[in-house]
């Protein structure tokens, strides 16, 4: 009686639908654009906050 191996973790079960590496690869991609986007829009917002702050100091502090 031979003995039971399981398959390497590379190995997917018979069943299991292939997915290719360049879809997760393009994913990827799309998630680091996204990122970007998100952090430039953050940077462009916080200077727009900041800017209205200074403005604000500026027209309360002259009387």
């Amino acid at each position: 009686m031979a003995a039971h191996t399981p398959l390497p973790a590379s190995v997917p079960p018979a069943g299991a639908p292939r997915r290719d590496a360049e879809d997760h690869s393009v994913r990827s991609a799309v998630a680091v654009v996204v990122a970007g986007v998100v952090l430039v829009a953050l940077l462009v917002g916080g200077g727009a906050v900041v800017a209205t702050l200074i403005d604000l100091t500026s027209w309360v502090g002259t009387d």
